[in-house]
């Protein structure tokens, strides 16, 4: 090195080095970097020594990269936290550490006068000469930094690109042979080049050959290499000059950057516990506020049509959600990333909704077969020995209700308010065996619960849009489920607010499935799973609970009944539909 290593290795007074490093910014109006502030990095006493001479040169860098954001630091007392950030973030760069370097020289350059005549260096004499000082192995951030402030005490000009030459170099000297000349036998260079951007050869510091190989150049930098005016464009002519540049960019892999940027509709991880935890406490209350229609006794036929409906609605909803969502998630149809939104096409919802409109089909031609060959008596009859849960659900909440309402002789058992008059199968109060019943439901429907939080938890994992379709057909479905174990519950001998309660524990655990699937639902794999097991748990629902109790119910109204079921099936596909062909174009 030149005078300003020797300054380095014996000492040097920091009024003289201050001094000439203030003259050297374009700044010479502030009156911030004195003596005395400097001397707040470079500890007690008026020279500096070995000992702090690497917070001092970190502080020193920080004013040449920014006179007057410095100086504003020096008044808030915390350019000496600023200086050892800066040391740290040197100190883990790791194979980004050219970069930080020569980023601080390009900033340094926009501030920086040196001495006219002087020679210029670039980021690559800096790194030789902090690699080949005595006692230096490897990157020495604190070394490199106080060979940079040598140059600027000397006036040398700083010069941050490489020349046009290097990119040149780089390429003979990636994919070149021994000769040093390319040749097509095992050069694939477009395989080479994808190959390479994934794995970025590291540089050598000491190695004249590698220093820029991992330095990003932006496209203003690969411009003024080459002497091209930004205003003017680049020509044809310009064009091939850039090239080999444009190719060693490429090659070397310098420019990428392995961050993960959220596909359009994936949440953050807070947003995707407090969406989906209002989802659920949405589902919950929506299902108990389903209990509050029934307390109304004039609401009785009003509230029977409402539950109707809820049953169509949850069949379509389940049903849709699992074959026109969920089944292509799982098989890899719905694609959120950029790459496949170019090639990805609606023709296997269309598809999957022809496999709805079979089902469909066969539905409307067995309802219409029910009500064009029913007779009025045999409505009646079916009406009043009909023992599904569903099918029964209002009937026995209503009757329930009316029952405990009526003043008693005495207290008596609750088993009493089984005992209900037109119901043959009730004429005797239950036998002690089934005194369990009421917890048998609950427990049985906390499992239900939990499985439905876990259905949840892994959707909203995926899309908050997966979230919301399966949080729809969810609540669509645990409105009639709910009444349906309510109604259990009460005519298992529970008094209103028993089985209110029993019903409101129960559905807490959809909150535990939810947790869970939250927190192993961070891999894509367990992900993938818990949607499709809920494929399962969702058809097996909507066709074996739902669905018979919609088939099994007689009213005498049949038309309004078919119209009512017919609406909600449709409602619930119509909305799965539109969501998985639309999904990618919503936003919030």
């Amino acid at each position: 090195m030149g005078g300003g290593e020797q300054g380095f290795r014996g000492k040097i007074g920091p009024a003289t080095l201050i001094t000439t490093l203030t003259s050297r910014t374009a700044f010479l109006y502030l009156q911030c970097m004195t003596v005395e502030n400097a001397l707040t990095l470079a500890g007690q006493g008026w020279i500096l020594s070995s000992q702090n001479v690497t917070k001092f040169c970190a502080g020193i860098t920080l004013y040449l990269r920014d006179p007057e954001g410095t100086c504003a630091a020096i008044q808030v007392g915390s350019w000496g936290s600023q200086a050892e950030s800066l040391l740290a973030s040197l100190a883990s760069a790791g194979a980004n550490y050219p970069n930080i370097l020569n980023q601080l020289l390009q900033q340094i350059q926009g501030h920086y006068q040196g001495e006219p005549g002087e020679s210029c260096v670039d980021i690559h004499q800096i790194l030789e000469e902090a690699a080949g000082a005595p006692g230096t192995e490897g990157q020495s951030p604190s070394r490199a930094l106080a060979v940079l402030l040598d140059h600027a005490l000397a006036g040398s000009c700083f010069h941050v690109l490489p020349s046009p030459q290097y990119f040149v170099d780089f390429v003979f000297r990636l994919h070149g042979d021994e000769s040093q000349n390319l040749t097509l036998s095992g050069k694939d260079l477009e395989g080479r080049a994808s190959r390479q951007t994934r794995t970025p050869p590291k540089a050598h510091l000491g190695d004249s050959d590698s220093v820029w190989d991992t330095v990003c150049l932006s496209a203003s930098d690969v411009l003024e290499v080459y002497g091209i005016s930004e205003k003017e464009g680049v020509s044809p002519h310009a064009w091939a000059q850039l090239s080999p540049a444009l190719l060693q960019q490429q090659l070397s892999g310098a420019c990428l950057v392995d961050v993960h940027f959220p596909a359009q509709g994936d949440l953050s991880v807070t947003e995707k516990y407090l969406y989906s935890s209002l989802a659920t406490l949405i589902i919950c209350l929506a299902s108990l506020f389903g209990l509050v229609i029934v307390f109304c006794a004039s609401c009785k036929n009003v509230s029977h049509y409402v539950i109707q409906a809820f049953l169509g609605m949850a069949v379509g909803s389940l049903t849709g959600d699992a074959v026109l969502h969920l089944i292509p998630k799982v098989l890899g149809q719905h694609s959120h990333g950029e790459e496949s939104s170019e090639h990805e096409s609606p023709e296997f919802v269309w598809r999957l909704l022809g496999a709805l409109g079979g089902f469909y089909a066969l539905f409307l031609l067995e309802n219409l077969f029910n009500i064009l060959t029913s007779r009025p008596s045999e409505d009646k009859e079916d009406n009043s020995t009909c023992n599904h849960s569903h099918g029964m659900s209002l009937q026995l909440v209503t009757d329930e209700l009316s029952h405990q309402r009526q003043p008693q002789q005495q207290e008596g058992s609750r088993t009493d308010l089984v005992i209900l008059p037109g119901d043959p199968w009730l004429l005797s109060p239950l036998p002690p065996e089934l005194q369990l019943l009421p917890y048998m439901i609950t427990l049985g429907d906390a499992i239900h619960n939990f499985a439905d939080g876990l259905t949840v938890g892994a959707a909203f994992t995926a899309s908050w849009k997966t979230g919301l379709a399966t949080s729809l057909a969810v609540l669509c479905h645990e409105v009639p489920h709910e009444l349906g174990d309510f109604g259990a519950l009460l005519h298992a001998g529970l008094s209103v607010s028993r089985a209110l309660l029993l019903n409101l524990v129960s559905s807490l655990t959809a909150f535990a499935g939810l947790y869970v699937a939250l927190g192993i639902g961070s891999n894509e794999q367990s992900e993938i799973w818990i949607l499709a097991v809920a494929i399962g748990l969702f058809l097996y629902v909507a066709l074996c609970d739902m669905l018979p109790s919609m088939m099994n119910e007689k009213d005498k109204r049949p038309w309004l009944l078919f119209f009512l079921h017919n609406l909600g099936l449709l409602s619930g596909w119509a909305i799965l539909l539109v969501l998985s062909l639309y999904e990618e174009n919503i936003t919030f």
